[in-house]
Protein backbone atom coordinates (compact mmCIF):
# COMPACT_ATOMS: atom_id res chain seq x y z
CA UNK A 1 0.00 0.00 0.00
CA UNK A 2 1.07 3.26 -0.91
CA UNK A 3 1.43 6.08 1.70
CA UNK A 4 1.25 9.58 0.50
CA UNK A 5 2.63 11.84 3.18
CA UNK A 6 2.92 15.50 3.53
CA UNK A 7 5.33 17.26 1.73
CA UNK A 8 8.31 18.22 3.81
CA UNK A 9 8.41 21.38 5.08
CA UNK A 10 4.60 21.44 6.82
CA UNK A 11 1.08 22.90 5.10
CA UNK A 12 0.01 21.70 1.26
CA UNK A 13 -0.31 23.91 -1.76
CA UNK A 14 -3.80 23.94 -1.07
CA UNK A 15 -3.53 24.79 2.67
CA UNK A 16 -1.20 27.54 2.10
CA UNK A 17 -3.69 28.81 -0.15
CA UNK A 18 -6.61 28.72 2.21
CA UNK A 19 -4.16 30.11 4.58
CA UNK A 20 -3.19 32.50 2.43
CA UNK A 21 -6.97 33.67 1.60
CA UNK A 22 -7.77 34.17 5.55
CA UNK A 23 -4.69 35.98 5.77
CA UNK A 24 -5.95 38.35 3.08
CA UNK A 25 -9.34 38.54 4.96
CA UNK A 26 -7.89 39.72 8.18
CA UNK A 27 -5.72 41.98 6.87
CA UNK A 28 -8.77 43.85 4.75
CA UNK A 29 -10.46 43.40 7.59
CA UNK A 30 -8.16 45.06 10.05
CA UNK A 31 -6.89 47.70 6.98
CA UNK A 32 -8.24 51.13 7.29
CA UNK A 33 -9.55 51.35 4.08
CA UNK A 34 -9.56 54.32 1.59
CA UNK A 35 -13.72 55.45 1.68
CA UNK A 36 -14.20 54.13 -1.74
CA UNK A 37 -13.69 50.59 -0.99
CA UNK A 38 -14.48 51.33 2.94
CA UNK A 39 -17.81 51.96 1.41
CA UNK A 40 -17.94 48.80 -1.03
CA UNK A 41 -17.33 46.40 2.08
CA UNK A 42 -20.08 47.96 4.29
CA UNK A 43 -22.15 47.70 1.20
CA UNK A 44 -21.65 43.65 0.94
CA UNK A 45 -23.18 43.60 4.26
CA UNK A 46 -25.36 46.34 4.79
CA UNK A 47 -26.41 48.63 2.14
CA UNK A 48 -28.58 50.63 4.83
CA UNK A 49 -25.14 50.53 7.03
CA UNK A 50 -23.06 51.99 4.26
CA UNK A 51 -25.62 54.64 3.22
CA UNK A 52 -26.04 55.58 6.62
CA UNK A 53 -22.39 56.34 6.43
CA UNK A 54 -21.48 57.46 3.09
CA UNK A 55 -25.94 59.34 2.32
CA UNK A 56 -24.48 61.08 -1.05
CA UNK A 57 -21.61 58.77 -2.45
CA UNK A 58 -22.89 57.94 -5.64
CA UNK A 59 -21.82 55.00 -8.72
CA UNK A 60 -19.40 57.81 -10.43
CA UNK A 61 -17.72 58.79 -7.39
CA UNK A 62 -16.77 55.58 -6.75
CA UNK A 63 -15.66 54.92 -10.19
CA UNK A 64 -13.86 57.99 -10.36
CA UNK A 65 -12.00 57.02 -7.28
CA UNK A 66 -10.26 54.42 -8.81
CA UNK A 67 -7.62 57.75 -10.52
CA UNK A 68 -6.48 58.18 -6.82
CA UNK A 69 -5.78 54.75 -5.90
CA UNK A 70 -2.77 53.12 -5.96
CA UNK A 71 -2.59 49.73 -7.25
CA UNK A 72 -2.22 47.86 -4.40
CA UNK A 73 -5.01 49.94 -2.48
CA UNK A 74 -7.14 48.88 -5.64
CA UNK A 75 -6.66 45.29 -5.51
CA UNK A 76 -8.03 45.58 -2.13
CA UNK A 77 -10.80 45.10 -3.67
CA UNK A 78 -10.85 41.52 -4.83
CA UNK A 79 -10.43 40.73 -1.05
CA UNK A 80 -13.41 41.93 -0.32
CA UNK A 81 -15.39 40.40 -3.09
CA UNK A 82 -13.47 37.43 -2.55
CA UNK A 83 -11.84 36.85 -6.01
CA UNK A 84 -8.27 35.76 -6.20
CA UNK A 85 -5.25 37.68 -6.90
CA UNK A 86 -3.49 34.84 -8.54
CA UNK A 87 -2.59 35.80 -11.83
CA UNK A 88 -2.68 39.90 -11.55
CA UNK A 89 -0.20 41.97 -13.07
CA UNK A 90 -0.34 45.80 -11.86
CA UNK A 91 -1.81 47.89 -14.99
CA UNK A 92 1.16 49.81 -14.82
CA UNK A 93 3.33 46.71 -16.02
CA UNK A 94 0.94 44.71 -18.68
CA UNK A 95 -1.89 47.21 -20.01
CA UNK A 96 -2.80 44.31 -22.37
CA UNK A 97 -4.69 42.79 -18.84
CA UNK A 98 -7.27 45.69 -18.70
CA UNK A 99 -7.83 45.55 -22.45
CA UNK A 100 -8.67 42.09 -22.42
CA UNK A 101 -10.87 41.97 -19.27
CA UNK A 102 -12.96 45.15 -21.26
CA UNK A 103 -13.03 43.26 -24.48
CA UNK A 104 -14.38 40.49 -22.16
CA UNK A 105 -16.94 43.09 -20.25
CA UNK A 106 -18.56 44.18 -23.66
CA UNK A 107 -18.93 41.06 -25.02
CA UNK A 108 -20.46 39.08 -22.02
CA UNK A 109 -22.77 41.40 -21.48
CA UNK A 110 -23.62 42.71 -24.93
CA UNK A 111 -22.20 46.03 -24.69
CA UNK A 112 -21.17 46.42 -28.32
CA UNK A 113 -24.01 48.68 -29.47
CA UNK A 114 -22.27 51.58 -27.02
CA UNK A 115 -18.71 50.80 -27.95
CA UNK A 116 -16.70 49.94 -30.85
CA UNK A 117 -12.95 49.24 -31.70
CA UNK A 118 -11.91 51.98 -34.58
CA UNK A 119 -8.30 51.10 -34.52
CA UNK A 120 -7.23 53.76 -34.25
CA UNK A 121 -4.70 52.64 -31.17
CA UNK A 122 -3.41 49.86 -29.78
CA UNK A 123 -5.41 47.95 -26.89
CA UNK A 124 -8.25 49.71 -24.83
CA UNK A 125 -7.20 53.10 -26.82
CA UNK A 126 -9.35 51.63 -29.64
CA UNK A 127 -12.47 51.28 -27.82
CA UNK A 128 -14.30 53.89 -27.70
CA UNK A 129 -18.05 55.32 -27.48
CA UNK A 130 -20.13 54.98 -30.52
CA UNK A 131 -22.27 58.13 -31.34
CA UNK A 132 -19.23 61.06 -31.43
CA UNK A 133 -17.32 62.08 -34.29
CA UNK A 134 -13.75 62.30 -32.50
CA UNK A 135 -12.30 63.74 -36.35
CA UNK A 136 -14.22 66.94 -35.55
CA UNK A 137 -15.07 66.36 -32.20
CA UNK A 138 -18.35 66.72 -31.96
CA UNK A 139 -21.59 64.89 -31.10
CA UNK A 140 -22.93 62.69 -34.01
CA UNK A 141 -26.72 63.77 -32.87
CA UNK A 142 -29.06 60.77 -34.78
CA UNK A 143 -25.64 58.23 -33.61
CA UNK A 144 -26.21 59.62 -29.62
CA UNK A 145 -29.98 59.89 -29.59
CA UNK A 146 -29.66 56.18 -30.96
CA UNK A 147 -26.72 55.70 -28.25
CA UNK A 148 -28.68 56.71 -25.51
CA UNK A 149 -32.00 54.91 -26.59
CA UNK A 150 -30.06 51.66 -26.46
CA UNK A 151 -28.95 52.22 -23.04
CA UNK A 152 -32.47 53.55 -21.83
CA UNK A 153 -33.52 49.81 -23.05
CA UNK A 154 -30.72 48.09 -21.20
CA UNK A 155 -31.32 46.43 -17.55
CA UNK A 156 -29.65 47.99 -14.67
CA UNK A 157 -26.64 46.15 -14.11
CA UNK A 158 -26.26 46.36 -17.74
CA UNK A 159 -26.63 50.01 -17.48
CA UNK A 160 -24.37 50.25 -14.35
CA UNK A 161 -21.55 48.39 -16.54
CA UNK A 162 -21.61 50.65 -19.52
CA UNK A 163 -21.93 53.47 -17.20
CA UNK A 164 -18.73 52.72 -15.50
CA UNK A 165 -16.77 51.90 -18.43
CA UNK A 166 -17.90 55.52 -20.00
CA UNK A 167 -16.70 56.86 -16.43
CA UNK A 168 -13.33 55.29 -16.96
CA UNK A 169 -12.97 56.25 -20.42
CA UNK A 170 -13.66 60.22 -19.50
CA UNK A 171 -11.62 59.93 -16.01
CA UNK A 172 -14.61 61.13 -14.06
CA UNK A 173 -17.90 62.37 -14.93
CA UNK A 174 -19.39 62.59 -18.21
CA UNK A 175 -22.04 64.73 -19.27
CA UNK A 176 -22.02 63.77 -23.31
CA UNK A 177 -23.37 60.28 -23.45
CA UNK A 178 -24.75 60.03 -20.01
CA UNK A 179 -27.33 63.24 -20.59
CA UNK A 180 -30.73 62.76 -19.30
CA UNK A 181 -30.43 58.65 -19.05
CA UNK A 182 -29.97 56.58 -15.82
CA UNK A 183 -26.58 56.70 -13.77
CA UNK A 184 -27.40 58.49 -10.84
CA UNK A 185 -27.11 55.20 -8.59
CA UNK A 186 -26.12 55.47 -4.64
CA UNK A 187 -22.87 53.24 -5.21
CA UNK A 188 -24.34 50.79 -2.36
CA UNK A 189 -27.24 50.17 -4.14
CA UNK A 190 -24.96 49.83 -7.06
CA UNK A 191 -22.70 47.32 -5.55
CA UNK A 192 -25.05 45.53 -4.16
CA UNK A 193 -27.65 45.29 -7.22
CA UNK A 194 -24.29 43.95 -9.10
CA UNK A 195 -23.74 41.05 -6.56
CA UNK A 196 -27.17 39.92 -6.68
CA UNK A 197 -26.89 39.69 -10.79
CA UNK A 198 -23.45 38.14 -10.60
CA UNK A 199 -21.86 40.91 -12.33
CA UNK A 200 -19.75 42.36 -9.37
CA UNK A 201 -17.19 40.24 -10.48
CA UNK A 202 -16.43 41.88 -14.02
CA UNK A 203 -17.39 45.45 -12.50
CA UNK A 204 -14.34 45.19 -10.03
CA UNK A 205 -12.03 43.20 -12.44
CA UNK A 206 -11.98 46.91 -14.64
CA UNK A 207 -11.70 48.54 -11.71
CA UNK A 208 -9.02 47.31 -10.50
CA UNK A 209 -7.24 46.59 -13.93
CA UNK A 210 -8.00 50.01 -14.84
CA UNK A 211 -4.50 51.74 -16.16
CA UNK A 212 -5.73 54.94 -17.60
CA UNK A 213 -6.85 55.91 -21.33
Amino acid sequence: MTVFSEPRGGATASHRDAAASIDDEVAVDRLELPAALDLVKLALRSVNEAKARYPDYRLTRLVSARLELEDEDALALYDLIGLSRRGWRPASEDPRCFDELLREVIDRHALQRLFVDDNHAPHHHAIRPTGYDFIEDQVIPIGMEQWRADYRAMSDERQMLAASIIWLYRGGKDNVWLRRVPCTWHAADAIAHLRDRGCLPDWAGLFVAYPGW
